[in-house]
């Protein structure tokens, strides 16, 4: 069972299905597959900045079925990282593939709160977590 509940604003990225849900995580998770390029990059950026109306939120990244991310849209996740409205980010990895970007990531030195998780239910708890640090 999926940990996941879809709210109410929901949106078709290149990459897949993003949505706020109700409790105000933002959620994105990617198609089976795919390879990321610098263009999907950006529409995701755009995507998140429409969803979340320029508030800072925690996000939930389900990267477990991603094929393969070109350098470009490596770069431009990483260096969106200080203009981000992601105010902390979950990363669900599965294969090698997925774990081996979220570290790239890590690497990248983001600004922002990111953990990796196998698990939806814990980066939800964990996502979550995070609006109550921000809410005090």
């Amino acid at each position: 069972m999926s940990e996941f509940t879809q709210g109410s604003n929901s949106i078709r990225t290149p990459l897949g299905e993003m949505w706020l849900t109700d409790d105000g995580v933002l959620v994105h998770r990617i198609d089976d597959g795919l390879t990321v390029t610098a263009d999907d990059a950006a529409a995701v950026r755009k995507a998140v900045a429409e969803l979340t109306g320029g508030r800072l939120v925690p996000a939930v990244v389900d990267m477990r079925a991603v094929g393969y991310a070109e350098r470009a849209a490596r770069h431009m996740f990483g260096a969106a990282s200080e203009e981000s409205f992601e105010s902390a980010t979950a990363l669900i990895v599965g294969s090698s593939t997925s774990q081996t970007m979220a570290q790239a990531f890590l690497a990248m030195g983001p600004q922002r709160p990111i953990e990796i998780f196998t698990s939806e239910r814990e980066a939800m708890e964990w996502a979550r977590s995070q609006i109550q640090d921000a809410t005090g």
